[in-house]
């Protein structure tokens, strides 16, 4: 084993590829198992783990076995990221890897904490407030004017019970109700305000930010379409460049003392064309494949600065659209109702795509394994029986 890449995800397949097209042997360990990651030939083995907690460390991580010394390590999810952080000091006595400390990973995935760090230096945000309590419930529906978002603090958290990355309230009744639920779940909730603008209005900076504290490199993108529409993940994006962006977006990660993989992803206010703060990523992404493509190999280059080899400079950006094939025809389906698109501009935006989140030619296996998850779906759908 020459990597461990920790986490199952479009996102770690795209890792793996890169870290197993420079000839590394690459492990994958996770607990949620995509079967179609599996299927890469750059994945030479896969380890399950019952939990992503302290339990793992010893229990799995620390077991291990290793043919060289220190395997690269990569975190490509939140809890995974802010596991490594926690356990940094025993993990590097067996793995080398880049991370910040716990204390700015944590001030960067906690939404409440982060939020409170764009207030304090003016970065441009959402209007929000944080509960953590009931007694924090009125001040939240005085201040927080309806329709309006709640995330969870913890986005990890908040997927041990629901799918999605946030609900929406309409009114101050359906906002408390929400408020009440998160609270039954010992959840931190942030009642915020919807930024006005369309999914292509989405803007974000990726970069690598190595063992000094310097970028090595960014990319500035821009989302085509999201699903669930107007509050969810990427499905289609491109290369586009936005430099107030790109500055925004590294002036804050400077702040937050962040090391390692980063995605700062703002929205452009259509009132007033601000960009706003929406999130910060402290690891790869989803559509990180499309980033890789663009010259930016960022799981690469953290390899190199783990390991600390000279990192390539990077050049300027190829043209790289991106799509995920499933999730974008989700997203299309809802628009055509709608009426905001027509079959044939989808199509021509699908053909223009040359980066994909399962499908590559050199490695066509997780690719496959969707359509045959696929396959194998809408057969069981047809042979149920119906009950009368």
């Amino acid at each position: 084993m020459d990597a461990l890449i920790l986490g199952a995800t479009p996102n770690s397949l795209s890792a793996a590829r890169s870290l197993g097209r420079a000839g590394l042997q690459v492990v994958v360990a996770a607990t949620d198992t995509d079967r179609a990651v599996k299927h890469s030939r750059f994945v030479s083995r896969f380890e399950q783990l019952e939990e992503i907690d302290d339990r793992a460390i010893d229990s799995c991580l620390m077991r291990l076995p290793v043919r060289h010394e220190r395997p690269f390590l990569l975190a490509t999810g939140d809890q995974d990221a802010l596991l490594v952080a926690k356990h940094q000091n025993q993990l590097s006595e067996k793995y080398c890897f880049v991370c910040p400390s716990y204390s700015s990973l944590e001030g960067i995935i906690d939404k409440a904490k982060l939020y409170e760090t764009a207030k304090q230096h003016g970065f441009p945000h959402p209007g929000f407030q944080v509960v953590r309590e009931t007694s924090d419930i009125d001040a939240a529906i005085a201040n927080v004017p309806t329709p309006c978002y709640v995330k969870p603090a913890l986005a990890h958290e908040w997927h041990r019970f629901k799918r999605g990355k946030l609900e929406r309230a309409n009114t101050p009744a359906e906002l408390c109700q929400i408020l009440s639920s998160f609270i039954g779940l010992r959840l931190v909730a942030i009642p915020m305000e919807i930024i006005p603008g369309s999914d292509g209005d989405v803007y974000s900076v990726s970069t690598y930010i190595d063992r000094l504290g310097n970028p090595v490199g960014w990319r500035t993108t821009r989302k085509l379409r999201q699903y669930p529409l107007s509050a969810g993940n990427g499905c289609a994006q491109e290369m586009y460049d936005q430099p107030d962006v790109a500055e925004l977006g590294l002036r804050l990660l400077a702040i937050t003392g962040h090391r390692g993989p980063a995605t700062v992803e703002f929205r452009r206010d259509e009132r007033d064309g601000r960009f706003v703060l929406m999130e910060i990523n402290a690891r790869t992404i989803l559509a990180q494949e499309m980033i890789t493509r663009s010259g930016l190999d960022v799981p690469l280059i953290a390899y190199h600065d783990a390991k600390g080899l000279p990192v390539a400079p990077t050049g300027r950006p190829l043209p790289i659209r991106w799509v995920f094939l499933g999730e974008d025809f989700r997203a299309f389906r809802q628009l055509r109702r709608s009426g905001s698109i027509t079959t044939h501009q989808w199509l021509g935006s699908i053909i223009a795509c040359n980066a994909f989140a399962y499908f590559a030619l050199d490695d066509p296996g997780p690719f496959l394994a969707r359509i045959a998850m696929w396959l194998s779906r809408r057969l069981r759908r047809r042979t149920v029986p119906r009950k009368s």
